[in-house]
């Protein structure tokens, strides 16, 4: 009986979390051409990523974890640029509400159930694949229950706030443990690297955007409270 690879796995679940974030995109607004431009990027980006991972051309294969980790950051940082330099990119993020943001950290269930088989195969370090899993499957949850509090105004903010400050910690804690402890194990080129270099950087900065608005929210009642 033939098994599913962890890497076809991997591509399997970035494939669904882009057409998960394709739906939540469109579930106020018609994406149109423009659901069918992220569709191609995302998918772009896939193919250049399994290339360059199968064939181990993008990072040397004796890196050491703190230029990795800054490899990381910068990939994060990059991210983070083309959202915000592409125009229509940064006002459909930007028009968002916190239903739809809290909503894109969904799929980390999916993930997160993801690593724990990985781990219980022997494809992941034992310890740090239970961890990672059970802490992906956390923030996927607690991202949903977050998002259905706001839509349903049953203490929305205190719950989005947790789950924004859970799902960023999981992340940061799992990319720095990824590159300064695991990376002598796994090398850099492992099937992780499919989550790392492409859900994780966007879930990041979803969080962050979520964060934005709800540190706007604070502030305008503050304002509304003293006009009082």
């Amino acid at each position: 009986m033939s098994m599913i690879t962890p890497v076809w796995t991997m591509i399997g679940l970035d494939v669904l979390m882009i057409v998960y974030t394709l739906w939540v995109l469109s579930t106020h607004k018609t994406l149109g051409r423009m659901g069918a431009a992220i569709a191609a990027a995302l998918l772009g980006w896939l193919l250049l990523l399994h290339v360059g991972l199968s064939g181990e051309h993008l990072f040397p294969s004796d890196i050491s974890g703190p230029p990795f980790l800054a490899v990381i950051v910068g990939g994060v940082a990059g991210v983070g640029g083309l959202l915000w330099l592409i125009t229509p990119i940064r006002k459909l993020l930007l028009s968002l509400d916190q239903r739809q943001l809290l909503l894109l950290q969904g799929i980390r269930v999916f993930f997160g159930a993801g690593f724990l088989a990985q781990a219980s195969l022997g494809h992941l370090p034992q310890t740090f694949g239970i961890i990672d899993g059970i802490t992906h499957i956390g923030a996927g949850f607690f991202g949903l229950v977050a998002a259905f509090s706001v839509a349903a105004g049953i203490d929305g903010n205190r719950r989005a706030w947790f789950a924004n400050l859970f799902g960023l910690a999981d992340i940061l804690i799992v990319a720095s443990s990824l590159a300064l402890i695991l990376l002598p194990d796994i090398g850099p080129h492992h099937s992780m690297m499919y989550a790392v270099f492409l859900p994780a950087p966007l879930w990041l900065w979803f969080h962050l955007i979520s964060i934005w608005k709800l540190m706007g929210r604070v502030g305008s009642l503050r304002q509304q409270h003293a006009l009082a």
